[in-house]
C-alpha cells in the first residue's frame, strides 16, 4: 500500500452550501491520508463561505475565495497554482467520494507507471442522497484507454472519478480555456492526442449528484460543446470518425428526448449501419 505520495484534491465551489460539507468530509475521511485539499470558491452568494471558514484551521486544507465567478475552468486554473501533490483530482462540491477511492487509485497508478490518469465507476444520486432511478451506470472494468477508445466507446471515462499525475499539467503547460464548458472532454482530447494513456479500474469511486434540469437541453449542449472541442483537431485523421460518433451518440439520446432533433441528425448517421447506437436511436425515434 502506498501512502507517501501526496494527493491534491481541488474542489471548485459555487452556491453548494447544501452539499459542500458532505463533499469535504468525504475527502478528509479517505483511508489514504496524505491528502491536501484546495477549495476554490467562485464568489458564492449563499452560506458556502460560512461552511468553508469552519475548515480554515485544518492544516491540510487551503481555502481560496475569488472576488469574481471565474467559472469551473477559471477555478481549476487557480487551484492548480496552489497544489503540491504528485497526483491531482478535480472534485465537484456536491459529490461524495467513496472512502477508499484515493487509496485504490494511487495503488493503481503506482503499479501502472505508464498510465497518466486513473478512472473508475460511479453511481448517480439525487439531491437528498438517495440513489437516482437511473443511478446504476454501465460498469467499467480494468482497461487501458487511448484516443481511439475515447472516439469509439460510449461507456466513457467517468469524469467525477478522475485522478491525474500532476506532472501532466506542468509538462504540457495546461491552462483550461475559459470558454470551455465540458473541461473534462477538452482535457481527454488534449492528453490522449499527445500519446498518453489512461486506465480504468473496476471499483466504485464516486457518488455523483444530479439535479433537476432539462435533460434534452443538457444533451444538446454536450453535443455542441463536443463538436466545438473536436474542431480543434480538424487536421487529424480521426476527426471524421470522432464527429460521426458524436452524432451517433446524441442521435441515440435525442431519440427519446426530441424527435425533431433526432430527425435532424438522421442523415448524418444513416451510413453507420454497424453501430448499435444507430438502431437504439431508431427504436427510440419510431417506437
Amino acid at each position: 500500500m502506498y501512502q507517501s505520495d501526496k494527493v491534491s484534491i481541488i474542489i471548485i465551489s459555487y452556491n453548494h452550501g447544501q452539499f459542500i460539507k458532505d463533499a469535504i468530509e468525504s475527502v478528509l475521511c479517505q483511508t489514504y491520508k496524505n491528502i491536501e485539499l484546495v477549495i476554490v470558491d467562485n464568489n458564492s452568494s449563499d452560506n458556502t463561505s460560512d461552511i468553508l471558514n469552519k475548515y480554515q484551521k485544518i492544516d491540510n486544507v487551503k481555502l481560496i475565495f475569488l472576488k469574481n465567478n471565474t467559472g469551473i475552468t477559471g477555478g481549476i486554473n487557480e487551484g492548480l497554482k496552489n497544489i503540491s501533490g504528485e497526483f491531482v483530482s478535480f472534485f465537484a462540491s456536491d459529490d461524495i467520494m467513496i472512502s477508499n477511492r484515493i487509496e485504490l487509485q494511487v495503488n493503481a497508478l503506482k503499479n501502472a507507471p505508464e498510465a497518466a490518469a486513473c478512472f473508475g465507476n460511479m453511481i448517480r444520486i439525487n439531491d437528498d442522497g438517495s440513489i437516482n432511478k437511473g443511478g446504476l451506470l454501465p460498469k467499467v472494468g480494468f482497461k487501458w484507454w487511448t484516443l481511439n477508445d475515447l472516439i469509439t466507446d460510449r461507456i466513457c471515462l467517468y469524469s467525477p472519478t478522475q485522478l491525474y499525475r500532476t506532472s501532466l499539467f506542468i509538462d504540457n503547460a495546461v491552462i483550461f480555456p475559459k470558454e470551455i464548458r465540458i473541461e473534462d472532454i477538452w482535457l481527454y482530447f488534449k492528453l490522449l492526442n499527445a500519446g498518453y494513456k489512461f486506465i480504468t479500474i473496476p471499483y466504485l469511486l464516486t457518488m455523483y449528484r444530479i439535479h433537476s434540469n432539462n435533460t434534452h437541453t443538457h444533451y444538446k449542449m454536450m453535443m455542441l460543446e463536443k463538436i466545438k472541442i473536436l474542431n480543434d483537431y480538424k487536421d487529424k485523421e480521426f476527426y471524421s470518425r470522432a464527429l460521426r460518433f458524436i452524432y451517433l451518440e446524441h442521435f441515440s439520446n435525442f431519440g427519446s428526448t426530441s424527435k425533431k432533433d433526432a430527425l435532424g441528425l438522421l442523415p448524418k448517421v444513416m451510413l453507420s449501419i454497424k453501430s448499435k447506437y444507430l438502431y437504439i436511436g431508431l427504436a427510440r425515434l419510431f417506437f
